[in-house]
């Protein structure tokens, strides 16, 4: 298995956290509940948008209850795949049978309903369904899972040079890509190559830092079919820092992404479509 950085969530104070419920400051959680058992089904209510898709646009709700580890030894599966409900290899998030059970569970519990196809049409085996208020627009569905007015910053989880790594700031004020020394450190990277480098990197307070040199890592941005790997060229710091690693306006630039603070969301274009960090 990959090794995983620094496992905290970004510490954000106004979404709900995967367990349905508020965790003190810490509400707008991109973490995940204790794995659960997930029902199987034979037949499947038809949807209007993709399984993965779903689960992109309707995972910062915190419905989901996530799968176990993947028991199959890594040499067996196709490490080329990667799934964001299992948060491993061996498959896309689309080709996820778990996934399209869980999607499943929600939709006859009465969630996830805007995505059914057919505007009468009732989850299978629901007596009772309940009755939700449409939203305006995506706008909407994209942001009635926050509490509102917040002030969180964007902190995702991206998977840099094959480990995940946790707490990643986006940062449309920050003018470098930077990897803390201290993460660098814990992910353990043989054989990559540090260029040197003068540049120092100053904050809006004029103090400078000097940066030990500069490192290219690939990361994984959102997931099949709507996934971009991207070459960024972090700049190497050793300070302290409640981050991991901050991405700014280089790679965004580069991946022509659109930030939302209000939704706490990225969207970046890709052949497959439209990707969401």
């Amino acid at each position: 298995m990959d090794s995983q950085v620094s496992k905290q969530d970004d510490g954000n104070n106004g979404k709900k956290n995967k367990n349905g419920g508020q965790n003190g400051g810490n509400n707008n959680n991109r973490g995940g509940p204790p794995p659960a058992q997930i029902p199987r089904f034979r037949e499947y209510t038809p949807l209007t948008e993709t399984v993965a898709t779903v689960f992109n646009q309707a995972e910062h709700r915190g419905i989901f209850n996530y799968p176990p580890v993947i028991r199959t030894p890594t040499n067996k599966r196709d490490n080329t795949k990667y799934c964001r409900f299992h948060r491993d290899t061996g498959h896309t998030t689309e080709e996820c049978r778990v996934l399209k059970d869980e999607v499943e569970r929600l939709i006859q519990r009465g969630q996830l309903r805007e995505y059914v196809r057919g505007a009468n049409q009732q989850p299978r085996q629901l007596a009772q369904p309940v009755a939700r208020p449409q939203p305006q627009d995506n706008h909407d569905l994209e942001a009635r899972s926050l509490w509102h007015p917040h002030t969180d910053a964007i902190v995702v989880t991206l998977r840099t040079a094959g480990r995940k790594v946790f707490r990643i700031l986006v940062d449309n004020g920050s003018s470098a890509d930077i990897l803390f020394k201290s993460t660098f450190n814990r992910m353990n990277l043989v054989g990559v190559k540090i260029d040197p480098t003068a540049s120092s990197l100053s904050g809006f307070t004029g103090d400078s830092i000097s940066s030990e040199g500069i490192l290219n890592l690939p990361i994984e941005l959102g997931s099949s079919p709507c996934q971009h790997i991207q070459a960024v060229d972090f700049v190497l710091v050793d300070c302290p820092s409640p981050y991991n690693a901050i991405i700014g306006r280089p790679t965004l630039n580069k991946i022509r992404a659109v930030t939302s603070t209000y939704h706490l969301l990225v969207k970046f274009p890709t052949v497959g479509g439209i990707g969401i960090l």
